[in-house]
């Protein structure tokens, strides 16, 4: 007698479907929370990076009695940044003390320390989140190329700015130590980070810092593409517009003059306040005039460039007494502007 046969086992077809979607599901679920944990480490390593800095910034006044100032006047050569001035303070004192600072640090005349310059990466310059491209490429110049320089060379451009503090406007007069310096635009010079020029001879220490260092932006983030909307299309186009953008990358201070002896401090390396964080251009690529979808004047930067964030809701900064803060984009803009200024005299409350 033949045994009858058991039944197979097995998915149905729609059994599988029906676990197919679930699966589908639980991954859409998982996906969103598995990029915040993401999120939440790369913005963890930037607020290190800041960290790192604000403690380089410390050791530098602890050595030299004040701040790095931005730049200076220099007739010959456009000077180093102040992130160079920091290389002995971030671990990067074998190259620092390579580097002759009689040379042109932008690139554009004779860049002594091309060697050196070119093929510098700091980590911990460059926020984990950020979108943008890491390195700035620039033609060398002929001197350069006459001490063996490629005919092509690429510099590191860095996320983090220092704060020059508020920009002085029609409806912000009282901000002090802003000067009008023609087709340039408004220098100012009462945050912590400063241009040594014409209009200003003196590097900040602690004891300018009137309102507090925990109550005074040092060092901000520009990690981000700086945002434009077409009001009458609604399109949106992306700037790269940080700082260190025009010759010589996160290692130029800039500088220049008109020609006739007048320095206007077309400086590298800082912002002041003048519009709030991650700000959305809508009335064109260069509206305000400086603050950043629309590098000026030969690619230059504008000195009020927006700070602009990867990170969701706001950006970090560094306080002058050496602390991390992520300030939220919706901190009111007064706020954000009596922070920068290192000597307005008003009282902050929460922020």
């Amino acid at each position: 007698m033949k045994k009858p046969s058991s039944p197979q086992s097995g998915f149905t077809l729609v059994e599988l479907l029906v676990v197919i979607a679930i699966i589908g599901v639980l991954i859409a679920l998982l996906l969103p929370a598995v990029q915040q944990a993401r999120e939440a480490a790369r913005r963890m390593q930037c607020s290190n990076n800041l960290k790192q800095l604000g403690l380089a910034l410390h050791n530098y006044h602890d050595t030299n009695g004040a701040f790095p100032m931005v730049s200076y006047i220099d007739n010959t050569n456009r000077p180093a940044s102040w992130i160079v001035r920091l290389w002995p303070y971030i671990e990067q004192s074998a190259a620092y003390d390579q580097c002759t600072f009689q040379s042109d640090w932008t690139g554009i005349g004779f860049d002594k320390n091309w060697r050196i310059t070119t093929n510098m990466f700091v980590d911990g310059l460059n926020c984990p989140s950020n979108p943008m491209d890491r390195f700035l490429t620039q033609n060398s110049s002929s001197a350069t190329r006459n001490d063996g320089a490629p005919a092509e060379v690429q510099y590191q451009r860095a996320d983090y700015v220092g704060v020059g503090g508020r920009f002085k406007s029609n409806s912000d007069p009282s901000a002090p130590r802003s000067v009008w310096i023609g087709y340039h635009g408004m220098n100012d010079y009462n945050g912590i980070f400063v241009a040594l020029d014409t209009h200003n001879e003196q590097t900040v220490s602690f004891r300018d810092i009137s309102d507090g260092t925990s109550n005074t932006l040092a060092i901000g983030e520009q990690s981000n593409f700086v945002r434009s909307i077409d009001t009458s299309t609604g399109e949106v186009t992306f700037h790269d517009s940080r700082e260190y953008g025009h010759r010589g990358g996160a290692w130029s201070g800039g500088g220049g003059h008109n020609g006739h002896g007048q320095w206007y401090g077309n400086w590298e390396g800082h912002s002041s306040i003048r519009v709030g964080i991650n700000f959305v251009h809508t009335a064109g690529y260069s509206e305000p005039s400086g603050t950043g979808c629309k590098p000026t004047y030969g690619g230059r930067s504008g000195h009020h460039t927006t700070f602009t964030s990867a990170h969701p809701g706001g950006a970090l900064f560094v306080l002058g007494d050496g602390s991390t803060r992520f300030m939220s984009e919706h901190i009111p803009l007064d706020t954000l502007r009596y922070l920068a200024d290192r000597t307005d005299g008003q009282v902050i409350g929460e922020y």
